[in-house]
């Protein structure tokens, strides 16, 4: 074989996962054709091109090249790919489902509510206006964003392949990593002939849970002798340019597992995991993203505009959806209580999170937190921590009387085997002095001198109570009993 691709691969006699003919407009049948496989680790790509007038344009678009469109299984369960945007910053939107820039324009202008109801009040409408300015200036235009898609280029004097549309990717930056999109090209008595093996990584979005379906196209493109205009053939009889709906569903006989995570194997792999681990591995990002050598973690954030600066306008543009793309960075792992644990933290735009895991042979358990504070084992060995949560003490951050206070909750977490469970212990916040327990009965003040949102945390009896110091002296401590239940919280007597 004079395919120097070929080492190492298993590429077996089995029917491709994916063949179809190339063909233009008016064509019943071609002799082009192309065919996808998996291998268990990667794609293999055949793309054999007739071409009698072959060209010598370097061009990446007009020249002799095939393009190839990977996509995921649902592209638009991730975001859609036809958006509105507007002046300065370029914020994605949908009105009403649609990208409609007319309606956006005069939601913007005033001449569309575009919430549901009006204020219920004349000093609802600086509110108003702000709103209003989150959405960017008019004009509004139709922009169309390939989130979810690649598109590679490869040629018959195999030059290094070329990804496109680098600006339609909604301000990401996916990029190819070593040897994700390798190929040669060989020309024939008819044309040339393409062979690419694409790792998962040249797909540039995959599933968390591996490859197992995705959508592919793949076009020919032929510039002609000079002075001919340039031709296409393509695997879709109405191919058009990053629409998800022209890329043909496949189902791999042979999915492709993804190393996503240093030291989370679970991730990128097809396969059910266990009620232990089960509800925190499904609150980790849905897909993840390829930049250069590595992978991170994205979802689509799809939210409504609104405002709440005044505690009695709280204003909806209902109408309109933003679509704002977030990604999660991975640190490195790391045991949090030996052998069999495992601590990964998660960094989003918004929040750090942890990611804290027990493994052992068929019982995985694991629990998101966003304020690890002490980390031990319950009495039978089942791993467990104590949190603090932070959030806005009205549910959102507002005007008037602790608008802006924060409730802290401190909660015990057990590494169940059905899940974690999560207890309340105390609760207080930075509007008044009050601390209580998970009853909401008053148990202590905090003093003047008081830490609020960062008290310190000691050990009374390891793994069994905790003592919380605001300020310069103790304040409180509360246990529970070996098993997690029992628990209960008091004052530390004033000397």
């Amino acid at each position: 074989m004079f395919w120097n691709l070929l080492t190492g691969l298993l590429v077996t006699a089995a029917a491709p996962d994916f063949s179809a003919p190339l063909l233009s407009a008016g064509e019943k049948t071609s002799a082009s054709v192309a065919t996808l496989r998996s291998d268990g680790q990667q794609l293999v790509l055949d793309v054999d091109v007739v071409d009698t007038t072959p060209s010598e344009a370097t061009d990446e678009v007009h020249s002799d090249h095939v393009e190839v469109w990977l996509g995921l299984e649902s592209p638009e369960a991730l975001m859609p790919s036809r958006l509105v945007t507007t002046a300065p910053d370029g914020s994605l939107f949908t009105v009403r489902g649609k990208d409609d820039p007319k309606a956006l324009d005069a939601i913007i202008r005033g001449q569309d509510p575009g919430m549901t109801g009006e204020p219920d009040s004349d000093d609802c409408e600086d509110d108003l206006q702000a709103t209003r300015a989150t959405l960017g200036r008019v004009p509004a235009k139709r922009v169309r964003m390939m989130v979810g898609l690649a598109h590679l280029g490869f040629f018959p004097d195999g030059r290094a392949p070329v990804r496109y549309d680098l600006d339609r990717y909604a301000g990401l930056s996916p990029a190819l990593g070593e040897g994700d999109a390798r190929y040669e090209a060989q020309k024939t008595p008819t044309g040339y002939h393409i062979r690419a093996v694409l790792q998962p990584g040249a797909l540039l979005f995959v599933p968390r849970d591996g490859v197992r379906k995705l959508r592919v196209r793949v076009d020919a493109i032929d510039a002609g002798a000079a002075g001919t205009r340039e031709s296409l053939r393509s695997t879709s009889p109405a191919p058009r340019w990053a629409d998800a709906e022209t890329l043909k569903p496949v189902t791999l006989a042979m999915p492709l597992p993804v190393k996503l995570v240093e030291g989370l194997p679970e991730l990128g792999r097809p396969g059910p995991l266990g009620p232990g681990a089960k509800q925190a591995f499904d609150a980790l990002p849905p897909f993840f993203l390829r930049t250069g050598n590595t992978w991170t973690g994205l979802r689509v954030l799809h939210e409504v505009p609104e405002t709440f600066g005044l505690r009695a306008c709280v204003l909806r543009f209902d109408a309109v959806t933003e679509h704002r793309p977030q990604t999660s960075t991975f640190g490195p792992p790391a045991a949090f209580l030996g052998e069999g644990t495992l601590q990964v933290p998660m960094k989003t735009r918004d929040a750090p999170t942890t990611l804290f895991l027990s493994r052992a042979p068929g019982d995985s358990r694991a629990a998101l937190s966003e304020g690890p504070v002490e980390t031990f084992r319950f009495k039978d060995g089942t791993p467990g921590f104590v949190e603090a949560v932070t959030s806005p003490m009205m549910g959102r951050y507002t005007s008037g009387a602790c608008g802006a206070a924060d409730t802290i909750a401190l909660r015990l977490v057990r590494l169940g085997k059905q899940g974690p469970t999560r207890t309340l212990l105390l609760t207080w916040n930075t509007c008044d002095s009050d601390i209580q327990d998970g009853e909401q009965h008053v148990l202590a003040k905090q003093p003047d001198d008081g830490g609020g949102l960062y008290p310190k945390y000691t050990w009374a009896t390891p793994g069994q109570k905790l003592r919380i110091t605001f300020g310069t002296r103790p304040v409180l401590e509360v246990g529970w009993k070996p098993d997690g239940s029992g628990v209960k919280a008091a004052a530390v007597p004033t000397p």
